[in-house]
């Protein structure tokens, strides 16, 4: 048995280049016009945008280590749910866990663009109050997961949930990497949302998507004016 060439992929990614802290595998992972959008913030190019970025955080956390919790394997496009940890030299050698999610679709066998969420209000909140999240469980063999094809079934059925937002936004419907914090329903009536990225592979899909609408309130240093 062999993992699929999409699994190597975002093992590479995952371990060879973030965990290993090694920005020389960036080579054989990413095509020179990789993109990332994060955030908000679109980083086009591998090695003038991208790289320098991330490696400022690994300068930051040279410990950082990477959690995998899930991963949907397909031939063209591959995701991953996961948990960032470490000690950040910029804040007393303080510890911090914090969460994510990532979407790549694959081009000349490697990744060519990406969309990523991380929870960076937990990060800071670690860090500014000196305390430290658990990390929640790894997949026991993330990489083992079946490359499977894409199911349009799948996709119908993920864009009509997407669509109707009053139901998913609905707390008991969504598992949120955040370990504190305000809820997601709490902090946003939303108007509008725009799906950036959805693929499936066999019974399972991922999909980022960005929204906007009112910002209800939440965050204790951020009054609840204007749009989000």
């Amino acid at each position: 048995m062999t993992i699929s060439p999409s699994a190597r992929l975002l093992r590479g990614f995952a371990v060879d280049f973030l965990t290993c802290h090694n920005p020389a595998a960036v080579e054989t992972i990413m095509e020179p016009d990789y993109s990332l959008s994060i955030s908000g913030v679109l980083l086009a190019g591998r090695d003038d945008a991208y790289l320098p970025a991330t490696a400022a955080q690994l300068d930051q956390f040279p410990g950082l280590c990477v959690t995998v919790h899930d991963t949907v394997i397909g031939p063209d496009a591959v995701a991953m749910r996961f948990t960032e940890h470490g000690v950040s030299n910029r804040h007393h050698g303080r510890l911090s866990t914090w969460g994510g999610v990532t979407l790549f679709r694959i081009k000349n066998g490697r990744l060519h663009q990406g969309w990523a969420e991380e929870d960076y209000f937990a990060r800071k909140r670690q860090l500014a109050q000196a305390t430290c999240d658990v990390v929640q469980s790894h997949h026991p063999a993330p990489w083992d997961a079946p490359c499977e094809p894409p199911n349009v079934e799948v996709e119908a059925i993920a864009r009509a949930f997407l669509n109707d937002s009053a139901s998913w936004t609905d707390s008991s419907r969504i598992d949120e990497i955040s370990a504190e914090g305000p809820r997601f329903a709490d902090l946003v009536a939303i108007a509008d949302i725009t799906v950036n990225q959805l693929f499936s592979a066999g019974n399972r899909g991922a999909f980022h998507l960005s929204c906007t609408g009112k910002y209800k309130g939440g965050f204790p240093d951020l009054a609840p004016t204007g749009s989000a």
